[in-house]
């Protein structure tokens, strides 16, 4: 897979960054959501430093992940579930033409 180095923005600083082809419109959407968030955060009053907003934006992000992974476990769970009660009814009515 290519990559190719893009520039973003992130707390007022410039950084290059390697992107996989065809991704760069993405990252550039994460780094204005990221430049969004960092504002919201700084104008509640929470945090003094960058170091502080970036922690706590980190842990925020690595919370939502794991409550969508949670979801995409629980999702996962109840089409297996459906899955499995449709085989059984399929099985029946193929059992029931036979027998």
């Amino acid at each position: 897979m290519t990559t190719a180095a893009i520039d973003i923005v992130i707390l007022g600083r410039p950084y290059k960054v390697a992107c996989p082809a065809g991704q760069e419109e993405a990252l550039h959407r994460a780094a204005d959501s990221l430049n969004e968030r960092i504002r919201t955060f700084r104008e509640s009053g929470k945090a003094a430093s960058n170091e502080q907003i970036a922690i706590m934006l980190a842990l925020n992000v690595c919370h939502e992940l794991e409550l969508e992974k949670d979801k995409n476990h629980q999702y996962a769970d109840a089409m297996d579930k459906r899955i499995k009660m449709l085989q059984h009814t399929i099985e029946e009515a193929l059992a029931s033409k036979v027998g």
